[in-house]
């Protein structure tokens, strides 16, 4: 019964993290190859940097379940992709993109991915050390979040978007320090839950760590003020 709702929590998270690539790519007139990669990316980029660190072939290539969750998160993506063509549809995917479509969709697959990278390394390396635990589980949850945010050539959203890596690393730690002591699958719904309860509430009161201010309105201040020159010497 465990592993059948372990199953589909994956599956959760990698529509999700599908879903948000998609998104991305279509906002960023990004074609259907395009969309197919940013999902890609975003469902198992993560995955792929923790296997390399952990001295393991990537679980995308060996693993024969990944295989089949490499074709769901294809499939949503053409899916996605092709709902872009309908007006309607796209008007709404470019309106609510932000709102529904990437943060929510992306706080699910942070929780999800968050909890597997953790399992991951617990199975490799027994567990004995909390920090190698809690570093997969945020690579792997927002690892390709970053990969595909470069790629559409954007700031990753983990260092400007509603405390996108705190969220991770809180349930990362719990989940660290309490699958030995309760059991495993009411530390893994709970971790789920303060991930994705700590992403909405950070996206409803829009929670930001601060960002300074100075140089960037240093740097408006002199661009204006090179254009009024510009404009007094025509």
């Amino acid at each position: 019964m465990v592993d059948i709702i372990l199953s589909i929590v994956e599956y959760i998270g990698v529509i999700s993290f599908a879903i948000s690539g998609t998104v991305i790519a279509i906002n960023k007139k990004a074609d259907a190859v395009g969309a197919v990669v940013f999902a890609l990316l975003t469902c198992f980029g993560g995955g792929m940097v923790r296997d390399i660190i952990l001295g393991i072939t990537p679980r995308i290539i060996t693993n024969r379940e990944y295989h089949y969750l490499a074709l769901t998160c294809i499939g949503v993506a053409l899916i996605c992709f092709a709902l872009a063509f309908i007006p309607k549809t796209a008007s709404f995917i470019t309106k609510h993109s932000h709102d529904f479509a990437i943060d929510f969709t992306d706080a699910i697959g942070l929780s999800v991915f968050c909890v597997f990278g953790v399992d991951v390394a617990i199975e490799l390396s027994g567990g004995e050390n909390p920090v190698l635990l809690i570093f997969c589980g945020c690579i792997t949850a927002v690892g390709g979040g970053m990969l595909r945010d470069i790629c559409s050539a954007e700031i990753p959203f983990i260092f400007r978007k509603h405390i996108y890596l705190i969220p991770t690393l809180c349930g990362a730690t719990f989940y660290s320090l309490t699958y030995k002591h309760i059991p495993h699958l009411v530390s893994m719904l709970i971790t789920i839950g303060i991930v994705i309860g700590l992403r909405v509430l950070a996206i409803i009161f829009k929670w930001n760590l601060p960002v300074p201010k100075g140089n960037s309105e240093g740097i408006k201040e002199n661009k204006s003020n090179e254009s009024t020159k510009e404009l007094v010497h025509k």
